[in-house]
């Protein structure tokens, strides 16, 4: 019967010479250190074979040896690519004629190479990672950036998102809006019809001093019901006016000087970019990438982040001196 055992690798010795495949610097020391438990795959079968592992070096030379059932197999440190440890798992080290070690004991592979004075790319990372100060510095460091890119970098890249979204997303948000807050909060007006022209009267007069803008500005009456005197400024230029803030307001002055302030929300399109603010994902999609494709799932908060969320005070800056 023939074996199916894997058959131990076997190279010819080399001159140490740099290689693009190896993943370590060279300034080695003489030493030979002691077995290191591995197993050995040669990259033809499944099969593995207990192996041990052993690195010597001398001068700027510095090999691999490889144990296996009586035969000892010598490659240049150089022809190894030593894999990167992940979490607890093992390191392999995949040898040059496809085979690979899986390093058993990484603890003592790790001694290995700093005994040898041969560094991986990974090892100034893993020093860093056992130091608690360091990781101190990075969780403060991620905090504090974290922090800063909320209160600066999402309202900039808001401002450059909404240019990306088209009018027809607006309309659409502010419908759906407008239909949730009148099954929910609104109910229908009381203000007589003649009441309601004399209002949409002056709101149109401030809404024909809006130049450059496509904007269809339209002036909604509703009850507030929960939310009682209050006016909202809707994507795609729809203005709510409740009851009580009309019935609220001392003269048609006052009254002028909030659906101006609305109008300036309009314009600004800061109802819009509040919602894109208020939403992360979408916020990153369409400010990187330009794709609004997903810009209609900010319906679905769209009532709640314009009814219950205040307006920055940049916002209110920028809507009083329209």
């Amino acid at each position: 019967m023939t074996s199916s055992r894997p058959r131990p690798l076997r190279f010819r010795p080399q001159r140490a010479r740099k290689s693009a495949r190896s993943s370590t610097s060279i300034s080695v020391s003489d030493v030979t250190t002691s077995a290191i438990r591995a197993r050995l795959y040669d990259g033809r079968t499944s099969g593995a074979l207990d192996a041990t592992l052993a690195i010597a070096a001398s001068g700027h030379f510095a090999s691999l040896t490889i144990h296996t059932a009586g035969t000892d197999t010598s490659v240049p440190f150089t022809a190894v690519h030593v894999g990167e440890r992940v979490g607890e798992t093992h390191r392999i080290l995949q040898l040059p004629d496809g085979g690979s070690l899986e390093v058993i004991d990484d603890a003592a592979f790790d001694a290995a190479l700093e005994a040898a004075g041969l560094r991986t790319a990974e090892a100034p990372i893993r020093r860093l990672e056992s130091r608690w100060r360091y990781a101190l510095v990075a969780v403060v460091t991620t905090l504090l950036g974290s922090a800063g890119f909320l209160k600066f970098g999402v309202p900039a890249l808001a401002a450059r998102a909404v240019r990306f979204v088209p009018p027809s997303v607006d309309s659409f948000i502010a419908t759906d809006t407008l239909r949730v807050l009148d099954r929910t909060t609104f109910h229908p007006t009381t203000l007589t019809t003649a009441r309601q022209a004399q209002l949409r009267g002056i709101f149109t007069g401030i809404a024909a001093g809006v130049s450059g803008s496509d904007t269809h500005f339209r002036l909604e009456f509703r009850d507030g019901g929960s939310i009682g005197a209050n006016a909202l400024a809707l994507p795609s230029g729809i203005v709510v006016l409740t009851d009580e803030l009309e019935q609220l307001a001392k003269n048609d002055d006052e009254l002028r000087g909030v659906l101006a302030h609305e109008v300036g929300h309009l314009v600004n399109r800061h109802a819009m970019r509040m919602l894109v603010q208020a939403s992360a994902t979408t916020l990153l999609i369409v400010g990187v990438f330009g794709d609004v494709s997903g810009v209609s799932s900010l319906a679905a908060v769209a009532p709640t982040v314009l009814v219950t969320a205040a307006y920055s005070r940049d916002f209110e800056r920028e809507a009083d001196a329209f």
